[in-house]
């Protein structure tokens, strides 16, 4: 998402790594801005210093790492393993080191964002994305080893651009022909109220929580 640059820049900035630490970076999405850092991936990409994972078994012995962050992976993980990922986060990292991560706030402030809202309901429905309470994420944060657990609500004024709505449009019409195949008529519904709506408003990046924790 180049349309995200600046948000993941940020991102970096207040989670405050310092820039000789051994970083784990869970997911790979922030390899571009942090190169040094290692890129736990789930498939094979062309991404320097990068290890494939599992989320909830990581490759690494215990302590080895000065910090781990995460852009957005976690929206792609079931609340359910969230715990098991949390377990292993915490593993591989040294006493005191820091964990930051940001996630998806499913709450629109806006029509643009609201646009994404619905773009979102829809790849949930699928299984493709997953929202997280603040209070569940704070609680299996606390039960997984970590605390000193802070959170941020960051608003973001983040358009994306047509290019990318178009994108969204053809991905929810192949969703939409999968399950006309199955006799199914929900996404179809979903998608519709989205297509109106972007056309109407456009679409922004939804608010994200950040939370930062360190290890105990």
């Amino acid at each position: 998402m180049p349309y995200a640059a600046s948000d993941r820049q940020e991102f970096i900035k207040r989670s405050d790594l310092k820039t000789d630490a051994r970083i784990f970076d869970l997911g790979g999405t922030l390899s571009d801005e942090l190169p040094s850092a290692i890129s736990g991936i789930a498939k094979p990409r062309k991404i320097s210093n990068a290890v494939l994972t599992r989320p909830a078994l990581l490759p690494f012995k215990n302590s080895v790492f000065d910090g781990a962050i995460c852009y957005h992976y976690f929206d792609l993980i079931s609340q359910e393993m969230l715990t098991y990922v949390f377990s292993e986060i915490a593993r591989v990292l040294k006493k005191d080191s820091a964990f930051t991560f940001m996630i998806t706030f499913w709450s629109a402030q806006n029509e643009p964002q609201r646009s994404n809202l619905l773009f979102n309901e829809a790849l949930r429905f699928t299984g493709a994305l997953y929202p997280h309470e603040f209070e569940s994420v704070n609680l299996q944060l606390s039960n997984s080893g970590f605390g000193e657990i802070t959170v941020e609500t960051v608003k973001r004024e983040i358009q994306i651009p047509e290019d990318f709505i178009k994108s969204h449009v053809k991905m929810l019409g192949g969703l939409i022909k999968k399950e006309k195949e199955a006799g199914g008529t929900e996404i179809r519904m979903l998608a519709r109220r989205y297509f109106e709506h972007a056309k109407e408003h456009g679409e922004s990046m939804l608010p994200a929580l950040h939370f930062i924790a360190k290890k105990l």
